[in-house]
């Protein structure tokens, strides 16, 4: 009958599944949740790629001024399960790294392989983004770095404050332009008006009175005074900084100094009293770092993303 290859080529069909459903799209597709390790390099080492520009296999996240610091050489990676699906990965990663450092969060990205919804991967495209952490004997090495809002123009957060670079910018300004038209006045002296002939021929008095006023005054004698209702010339006075640049500039260095110190207070309030890192601003450069002859494993914690 009709029916009964119908129903075997059914049966045959439950019993072994058409493969080519089942299959990979390709051998460099992999799948999550069967790696159970990775291991990723530094210095400039790239990622695979397929639809999209290789990235690093690491990438610090955290503050410039924390990552210029040190670089992590080698990080190795384990499959720690799923989480709310099954290509939802969890990892935890450890590296070696000096004792002024720890490591944050560590979060593996990798390259879907058809679309970033892919839940198969391109092998090889996986990255690590990672932060690093000053340890408390970190922040003692690096105090300029361990508290960024002692730094003038700092945001706190390891960033420039542009509101206080625009206001340093204007303060500048104001007082260039002080000290310019101080100077200028300062070249040109002022000059004194042409004297006034006195007046002659006083009358005689008795027993011979002498003369009048002398025709005006001699060299050492100072000029008679204004006469009511005569103004200066104002051509002939020097420059004196006004009400509104001397506000202005004012302003502008309060503004500075208040931001600073704000910043400053609310660092120590979080630390308590007492507890804030040394004042010193200068601090070591990335190299010495990783001179530090002592050294310990470090473990951070992340998910997964697909890019």
């Amino acid at each position: 009958m009709f029916f009964e290859p119908l129903a075997l080529a059914v049966f045959f069909l439950s019993i072994f599944p058409i493969q080519s459903l089942a299959a990979r799209p390709n051998k460099n597709a992999i799948l999550l949740s069967e790696v159970r390790t990775l291991t990723l390099r530094g210095n400039g080492a790239k990622t695979a790629s397929r639809r999209v520009a290789p990235v690093p296999q690491l990438k610090c996240i955290s503050s410039k001024a924390v990552c210029d610091l040190y670089a992590i050489d080698v990080l190795r990676c384990t499959n720690q399960g799923s989480s709310y699906g099954d290509e939802d990965v969890e990892w935890s990663c450890t590296a070696s790294l000096p004792e002024e450092f720890k490591l944050g969060s560590t979060d593996v990205i990798c390259e879907g392989y058809s679309s970033p919804d892919d839940p198969y991967v391109l092998k090889g495209s996986c990255g690590v983004e990672y932060r690093l952490i000053l340890t408390d004997k970190g922040e003692k090495r690096y105090p300029g770095v361990a508290d960024p809002n002692g730094r003038w123009f700092s945001d706190g957060e390891g960033g420039t404050d542009l509101g206080a670079w625009a206001f340093a910018v204007i303060f500048i300004a104001v007082l260039g332009w002080i000290v310019y038209s101080a100077w200028q006045s300062g070249t040109n002296p002022r000059q004194r008006p042409p004297g006034r002939r006195g007046y002659g021929g006083g009358g005689g008095g008795g027993g011979g009175g002498g003369g009048g006023w002398g025709p005006g005054w001699g060299p050492g004698n100072d000029p008679p005074p204004p006469y009511p209702g005569t103004k200066p010339d104002q051509s002939q006075q020097g420059w004196t900084p006004g009400f509104w640049s001397g506000l202005a500039g004012g302003a502008a260095a309060g503004y500075m100094a208040g931001n600073r110190n704000n910043r400053r207070d609310d660092r120590n309030a979080s630390r308590g009293w007492g507890a804030g890192p040394s004042s010193s601003q200068s601090f070591s450069s990335g190299s010495g770092a990783s001179s530090s002859s002592s050294r310990h494993e470090s473990t951070g914690f992340g998910s997964t993303s697909r890019r």
